[in-house]
C-alpha cells in the first residue's frame, strides 16, 4: 500500500519549506515545472488538471489554473540569493562556539 503524501495549495507555506537555496536550485525548479519532470530536488507533474510540484519537504504543492502557476513562478524567479550564507546551514545541532581543547 502506498503512503499518502501531504498536499497543500499554500504557495508561500510550501516555499518556506522548499525554496530554492541557490541559482542552480532555482533553475532545477523552473525546468521541472516547465518540462513536468524530475530535475534536481524538484519534481512536477499533472494530476488531472492540477499542477503537482514536490521538493524535499515531503509535501506536494497542488495548483489549479494558470494564475496560480504564474504566481509560483514569479515568486521563484524573483528570489534574491545575495544574502544567502550556506555556512549557516552546516553542522546543524553543533554548538557554534565550542571550546577548543
Amino acid at each position: 500500500m502506498k503512503a499518502s503524501v501531504a498536499t497543500t495549495t499554500d504557495i508561500a507555506g510550501w516555499l518556506d519549506d522548499n525554496e530554492p537555496a541557490d541559482e542552480q536550485d532555482r533553475q532545477d525548479f523552473l525546468r521541472a515545472v516547465e518540462t513536468l519532470s524530475e530535475v534536481g530536488n524538484y519534481a512536477a507533474a499533472l494530476r488531472g488538471a492540477a499542477l503537482a510540484v514536490s521538493g524535499w519537504s515531503g509535501q506536494t504543492l497542488l495548483l489549479s489554473g494558470a494564475k496560480a502557476k504564474t504566481a509560483l513562478l514569479r515568486q521563484v524567479e524573483t528570489l534574491d540569493f545575495a544574502d544567502f550564507e550556506p555556512e549557516a546551514f552546516r553542522d546543524v545541532g553543533a554548538a557554534k562556539d565550542e571550546p577548543t581543547k
